[in-house]
């Protein structure tokens, strides 16, 4: 599979720190892991950011994240397009 990612063009470093990326994050997981692919909701991630977007207890990385993948895609898609796919605003 060719990534792509509306998110960056960048797919050497990670997307959050910019050290060498090691994985691909999909922004809106779980359920919703195939349409992040298909929307272009992937980033390039280190391992310790990816920890930090699963692991930390405040969620705060996760949230900014998704508000991010959610203002791009929003910005050739509609709102309700957005909510038909991932069913949650996270703005």
């Amino acid at each position: 599979m060719e990534l792509k990612s509306i998110m960056t063009e960048d797919w050497e470093h990670c997307f959050v720190c910019g050290k060498p990326r090691q994985q691909v994050h999909h922004v809106i997981g779980g359920a919703y892991r195939k349409k992040s692919e298909k929307f272009g909701l992937i980033i390039p991630i280190c391992n310790e950011c990816h920890r930090e977007v699963h692991d930390s207890p405040n969620q705060e990385l996760n949230k900014k994240l998704k508000a991010n993948a959610q203002a791009d895609f929003e910005m050739n898609h509609s709102h309700a397009e957005w909510i038909r796919n991932f069913d949650k605003n996270y703005m």
